[in-house]
């Protein structure tokens, strides 16, 4: 294998928790919870539905990963878990391969976790014929639970490409002009990540003109003109984990009104941050954020901000439905934004930011930000 002994924390995290949860044993087979018990995504997985992919861990610290036989020897070389067990994608089922691994690790009649809002019924039903006598306990919640704390191996993989991100912004604004195309925009946004060592970018949305005020545009064609409001959120990835990093800029001298709307948002954002730490409550930094909002005649939408990992958009939530006490090592992103659809002006900021033992870290932070940015 080539995992390094700190990508063993994971699964030895999850054993332990197994018990307490009333859990005998613990399968992931989403993409970002498989990829988060084995530590290591198979790379078929988001493109070939058929070749499912099952990370175990049991509470005795036993753990197996089951893949299709074409990427049992990247599993081997790359997985975090003790063991790995390969199906012919043509002969076997990925149901039966899994009931066979748990009858040999004594789990046969065990109480089994599964992601019930992602196994389909045609998995879950034989796998459920072969074992019978087992119980299989919706996990989600449990597996939810568990990622909310990021490791300090996690934690650097989101720092490193959170400022990759962050940076490609501020690398792609000192070029980026009015009468570009949002295509080429992107072109240098890439550029920039690649050339910082980024892994990829999953998702990169660009949106000018009318299109700043829409939620995830992705770009296209259309020339930037001077004048217009142009929002940049990208996604990009290291070893699965994403970046959530948005920012705003006018084509142009910004007006009055655009330098005071963005004045509310940064002063929205500051005091958020100056409340995060251990034992604050998520509820109260959003009622804060709502008092801000309204002094300065602002609509808020229905959250602040998210936890980030392997998802965009993980636990704890700030927002107005929920209430959260703050742990050292959840890693969020807060991002204030206002849209004005029929005057074609959208506001955007986000930064990621880790909760550490007596406040947090904004691990995003490569700029100043109180200033809009006039390109």
């Amino acid at each position: 294998m080539t995992q390094q002994p700190f990508a063993r924390i994971v699964p030895a995290k999850v054993a332990a928790a197994l018990a307490p949860a009333g859990l005998d044993a613990v399968v992931g087979m989403s993409p970002d919870n498989a990829t988060y018990l084995a530590q290591v995504a198979i790379p078929s997985q988001t493109l070939i539905r058929s070749r499912l992919v099952m990370a175990l861990v049991a509470a005795s610290g036993a753990s197996c990963h089951v893949v299709a036989d074409m990427e049992e020897s990247f599993a081997r070389a790359e997985t975090a878990l003790a063991a790995v067990r390969a199906y012919n994608e043509f002969t076997e089922t990925p149901a039966g391969k899994l009931a066979e691994v748990l009858t040999e690790m004594g789990l046969a009649d065990g109480r089994i976790g599964l992601e019930m809002d992602f196994v389909a019924p045609t998995f879950l039903e034989p796998l459920k014929e072969k074992l019978p006598r087992a119980q299989f306990i919706h996990a989600a919640a449990f597996l939810d639970e568990m990622r909310t704390i990021k490791t300090p191996w996690e934690i650097e993989r989101l720092r490193n490409v959170g400022r990759i991100a962050a940076r490609a912004h501020y690398d792609a604004y000192e070029k980026a002009r009015p009468g570009m195309t949002e295509l080429a925009l992107a072109g240098l946004i890439y550029e920039s990540v690649f050339r910082q060592g980024g892994e990829s970018v999953v998702k990169l949305v660009i949106g000018s003109g009318p299109r700043c005020t829409q939620a995830n545009p992705g770009p296209t064609s259309r020339v930037m003109q001077k004048g217009e409001m142009l929002r940049v959120d990208i996604y990009a990835a290291e070893c699965s984990f994403l970046s959530d990093v948005a920012r705003t800029a006018v084509l142009g001298k910004a007006t009055d009104e655009q330098k005071r709307t963005w004045r509310g948002l940064t002063e929205a954002l500051d005091i958020s941050l100056g409340l995060i730490k251990p034992g604050q409550s998520t509820g109260a930094i959003y009622q804060r954020f709502l008092e801000t909002f309204g002094r300065h005649g602002l609509r808020p939408i229905n959250f602040l901000g998210h936890g980030l990992g392997l998802t965009l958009h993980e636990e704890p939530y700030i927002n107005r439905y929920s209430d959260t006490v703050l742990r050292e090592g959840m890693v969020l992103c807060l991002e204030p934004y206002f849209m004005m659809p029929e005057r074609n002006m959208g506001f955007q900021i986000e930064e990621e930011v880790l909760v550490t033992a007596d406040g947090c870290e904004v691990l995003t932070a490569v700029e100043p930000t109180a200033r809009l940015i006039e390109l």
